[in-house]
């Protein structure tokens, strides 16, 4: 009976094993397959030195073909009057801006202001949103103010744009010091805004917000690589949480630092043209497959 019983652990233990094995091999050729997927874009990259039209294309250091995005956009405030505020987008040559993107809102909240005058956009078939209305070059935008309010207060814009070349920059934000328009020039309307701090209930939404995004589709590819370090010999209890821990912190820790560098050096990083150079997409490629 324990000869049995000894020689079904043996089985076992060799099934488990060889699916082990099995799972490793389908996790590398995975990986493997994806890596020959992207050598075609990164080999263009590497060997034409011409602009290309893709995200991904263009020479080594691609982040000198896009200028950073308050550089490309450049929001300026052109008059204050008790009617109305007139605020001037100039894109530049190579740069347009989404109409359907702007929003604009005041802070404190309560100071109400009108439907924002727009002139009609060209029309373009884009390849994220798809048959929009575009600006290229001086956009001017009109914002009506209630009658009567002459309060100070803070006027909050945000804009959208690409480049022609095919980057597409992040929703930005600008925030303009609207005061009193009495003997106001418009370089003193539109003093920039110091940020202002932090709130608790601010910092728990942006973390409700992160566990939010491990429930979607872009994560769950990392959830047999998690699975079979964690899995990997029937590991649990502390060990479990111990192993589970040294491959998310070390992923938080970065997503850390980038938000950081975000926070510090803003648009001028030019982050996101930066992380779709060959110097970066192949190292990681090869990191997956190793």
């Amino acid at each position: 009976m324990l000869q049995t019983s000894s020689q079904q652990a043996a089985k076992h233990s060799v099934i488990m094993r060889r699916l082990s094995r099995f799972e490793t091999a389908m996790r590398r050729l995975l990986c493997l397959m994806l890596l020959i997927l992207a050598l075609p874009a990164s080999a263009a990259g590497l060997l034409d030195s011409r602009p290309s039209p893709t995200l991904g294309g263009g020479t080594l250091d691609n982040s000198k073909d896009f200028l950073p995005v308050r550089q490309a956009f450049q929001l300026s405030l052109i008059e204050t009057t008790p009617e109305s505020i007139k605020l001037r987008l100039v894109a530049t040559d190579g740069y347009y801006l989404y109409r359907h993107r702007f929003q604009f809102r005041t802070e404190p909240a309560d100071i109400g202001l009108g439907q924002a005058q727009l002139p009609k956009g060209e029309q373009k078939h884009d390849e994220y949103f798809g048959d929009v209305e575009v600006y290229h070059g001086i956009l001017d935008i009109d914002l009506p103010r209630k009658p009567g309010e002459q309060r100070p207060f803070t006027l909050v814009v945000t804009y959208q744009g690409c480049a022609d070349k095919g980057l597409c920059y992040p929703p930005e934000t600008e925030r303009l010091s609207i005061g009193d328009v009495t003997g106001s020039s418009p370089e003193a309307l539109a003093a920039p805004v110091s940020a202002s701090s932090w709130s608790w209930k601010e910092i728990a939404l942006f973390f409700l917000a992160g566990l939010g995004l491990t429930f979607t589709p872009c994560v769950l590819p990392m959830l047999p690589i998690l699975s079979g370090v964690v899995l990997r010999g029937k590991v649990g209890g502390l060990r479990g949480l111990s192993l589970s821990l040294a491959y998310v912190l070390p992923m938080a820790a970065c997503f850390a630092l980038l938000g950081a560098l975000m926070g510090m050096f803003g648009a001028s990083l030019n982050l996101q043209a930066r992380l779709q150079s060959a110097w970066v997409l192949v190292p990681f490629s090869a990191f997956f497959v190793i």
